[in-house]
């Protein structure tokens, strides 16, 4: 079993996952507390959504959608008036 810390598994995801896609698992740690783990899914229904999805909404950890999304749900997004990429680019370069 591969071990991580959270910032070098955000770093190296791909690395990791390539270790999980071979059958092994890997264990997330917080400073030096295990939080999570991530295994391969042995079985195809595993993947199902519905399974899990279902079991979280008995758990009431998650909610059911009240209606279905229309289909110009992205259209009404709102525009943004300033340039993101920018502004994120300058936040990166002053080091904050």
């Amino acid at each position: 079993m591969k071990k991580a810390r959270i910032s070098e598994l955000k770093n190296r995801l791909s690395h990791y996952l390539r270790f999980v896609r071979r059958g092994e698992s890997v264990l997330v740690y917080d400073r030096d507390r295990a939080i999570a783990r991530i295994d391969p899914i042995r079985d195809v229904s595993d993947a199902d959504a519905g399974d899990w999805t279902a079991e979280l909404e008995r758990a009431r950890v998650l909610a059911p959608p009240s209606a279905a999304l229309r289909r110009d749900w992205l259209k009404q997004r709102k525009a943004v008036a300033c340039d993101v990429v920018g502004a994120l680019l300058e936040e990166r370069e002053s080091g904050r």
